[in-house]
């Protein structure tokens, strides 16, 4: 299973295994690295770090079609979230939107927790 999750700050809490971008430049890089790959879950932060947001990732996303089961929009930013969501549904992606709040963490999970599984996990500045 491959979980992207495009975030500045925020990790799953869960400790699922899950590609990360911090930057919607790295998020860009980091899905043109993806085509032709199958993405089970795509989680998605409007607001990145400073002025960054992640507009160009739903423009790249909106323009070339990707293989993505399902994309989740987890912003606290809810005017970016409805763009967010009216873009990708238009373009044909399955959307819904995360208001639960348990599933993240503003830390790295600790390595020496059993319940957490790194495995391909990067955090991409």
């Amino acid at each position: 299973m491959l979980t992207v999750l495009i975030d500045d700050i925020r990790w799953l809490r869960d400790g699922r295994d899950c590609t990360i971008a911090r930057s919607s430049r790295k998020a860009i890089e980091l899905l043109n690295g993806l085509k032709g790959r199958h993405i089970d879950e795509l989680w998605l932060d409007h607001d990145l770090r400073g002025e960054d947001t992640i507009m160009p990732v739903v423009d790249l996303l909106c323009g070339e079609k990707f293989d993505v089961t399902k994309v989740w929009i987890h912003s606290s930013n809810p005017r970016g979230a409805v763009v967010m969501r009216q873009r990708l549904s238009a373009a044909g992606y399955e959307v819904s939107r995360s208001y639960d709040l348990r599933l993240w963490s503003h830390s790295r999970p600790k390595m020496s927790d059993p319940d957490v599984t790194l495995g391909d996990r990067k955090g991409r500045e």
